[in-house]
């Protein structure tokens, strides 16, 4: 620790003599503490019992400190001590050093333990629909000194946003097979049907896929880069269909939306029903599709300690299973999926950003 302004001002030292201090004229903070201790005392003995240790410990670290400093700090007189000027100006400016210290003390156990820092977490659009609410306002119940810097970003920006450290973790579909990433599932599940509650397919417990082969679809346009979009593509081709496209869309919420006005049908991930404005029916496909998995990734060699409580969060509180089990949010279950009403997402996404 440095003789700082403050220091070089108690000791009358001029812009000169401040200007010759150099890195051997550091401040030893048990110095500090010693002299802040004998100061209040005034009396080396007990000075000595407040710190735990020996008396010759005090005495020898004080005098030191004085050699260093070049001015006495006490008067010496028996077993009684007094503050000489140059203490008297010097011992508010150490308890106030001494206070700086422990609070970076304080702030580095923080970081080191994840309790205070910054996470920069870019998700997806249709990650905010439900999801993304419940995780998080318990993630700063937990850790409120912790920034959340929040932003949508789309798969491929969120993978260059990584590789290049501009964000700290990502929720985005899966599969994640990025040299130097990790991932984590936190949701994932077989695709269902959208249909709108008037629809003729709403009613039904289940459909194949095949059924839905001469319904107009509300999709993301065709141009973009979007995981949903290729596996909707994908089952819809495996069930021997090209869908066709009514309406593009380039949010998931408007997409859902569109299929609510009557539009046409869309496919959607199976996680996240809630009571709310829209009429749609969500219904199991008997066929088989490719899962869509939203899964958190982050940098191999990340050194933010920060992120292992937001995951560990979202694997213990905020996952759909706990949701649904503490009441926060209805999980699709895939044998009761039949006229389930969708709810729009609780936090605006500020980009166009595809899932």
């Amino acid at each position: 620790m440095y003789i700082d302004d403050r220091l070089s001002t108690a000791l009358h030292l001029t812009h000169e003599e401040q200007c010759t201090i150099t890195e051997t004229d550091m401040i030893d903070l048990r110095r500090v503490r010693y002299f802040v201790s004998a100061a209040e005392q005034l009396h080396f003995g007990r000075a000595a019992e407040r710190m735990n240790v020996v008396q010759p410990a005090i005495s020898q670290q004080i005098k030191r400190f004085e050699e260093e400093l070049g001015s006495k700090l006490f008067e010496r007189c028996g077993n009684e001590v007094r503050l000489t000027e140059v203490g008297q100006q010097m011992l508010p400016e150490c308890r106030r050093l001494l206070e700086q210290a422990d609070e970076a003390m304080r702030v580095a156990r923080a970081v080191r333990t994840g309790m205070r820092g910054r996470i920069s977490f870019a998700f997806v659009d249709n990650a905010v629909c439900s999801l993304l609410p419940p995780l998080i306002r318990s993630y700063r119940q937990r850790y409120p000194n912790v920034e959340l810097r929040l932003q949508t970003l789309s798969r491929e920006e969120q993978v260059a946003g990584l590789n290049d450290r501009r964000i700290d973790i990502g929720l985005l579909p899966g599969p994640v097979n990025c040299e130097g990433l990790e991932s984590d599932t936190f949701v994932g599940g077989p695709l269902i049907a959208a249909v709108s509650r008037g629809h003729p397919l709403a009613s039904q417990t289940s459909v194949p896929l095949k059924a839905l082969q001469d319904e107009p679809f509300v999709l993301f346009p065709a141009g973009i880069k979007s995981r949903l979009l290729e596996i909707i593509i994908a089952a819809c081709a495996n069930a021997g269909f090209t869908p066709r496209v009514a309406q593009e869309a380039m949010h998931i919420h408007t997409v859902l939306a569109l299929v609510d006005a009557g539009v046409g049908v869309t496919l959607v991930p199976p996680w996240v029903v809630r009571e709310g404005v829209h009429d749609v029916s969500f219904v199991k496909l008997e066929t088989s599709t490719p899962a869509y998995d939203l899964k958190f990734a982050w940098r191999t060699d990340s050194s933010n300690v920060a992120l292992d409580g937001l995951r560990t969060i979202a694997r213990t509180n905020c996952s759909p299973e706990s949701l649904q089990a503490s009441g926060s949010l209805s999980v699709i279950d895939q044998s009761q999926i039949v006229n389930l009403p969708y709810q729009s997402h609780e936090l605006e996404s500020s980009n166009d950003c595809p899932v």
